[in-house]
């Protein structure tokens, strides 16, 4: 009997140490998510988390792939996930970095007559919130 409760008691310190281990991670993670989309908002001037109406409202969905934005699953322009930050150019011409993101966004053809990406012409703060939002996706 003292072995069976030895086991019982064992099972629920391992669980418990589980339980907090994965609520620790989830709190790590969810800290390091927080920081990101910080770090993102201040880098471009925008409040990233007023993106998806605005991709929406823009048709950005119908060419792109974008995580988290709804029917976003398009095959013309390139996917703009994770590694959209880590990336070398924007378009192809411009450096990567938050005002040619902005830029691009709001003027592609001004950039570059030749991409399939078209000029919005969204104002500045809707393409700094989109930016924001994008460099988040890390």
């Amino acid at each position: 009997m003292r072995s069976d409760l030895g086991r019982l008691i064992g099972g629920a310190l391992a669980a418990i140490l589980l339980l907090t281990a994965a609520v620790a991670a989830a709190t790590w993670w969810s800290d390091r998510r927080d920081r990101v989309r910080h770090e993102s908002d201040a880098a471009t001037g925008g409040v990233g988390a007023r993106a998806i109406p605005i991709m929406t409202a823009n048709g950005c969905s119908g060419c792109h792939t974008i995580p988290g934005v709804p029917g976003a699953q398009g095959q013309v322009g390139p996917r703009l996930d994770g590694g959209l930050a880590d990336r070398v150019f924007i378009g192809g011409l411009l450096a990567n970095n938050p005002e040619n993101m902005i830029r691009w966004i709001r003027s592609a053809r001004e950039v570059n007559r030749h991409t399939a990406m078209p000029s919005t012409r969204i104002t500045e703060q809707q393409a700094r919130d989109i930016a924001a939002y994008l460099y988040a996706l890390k």
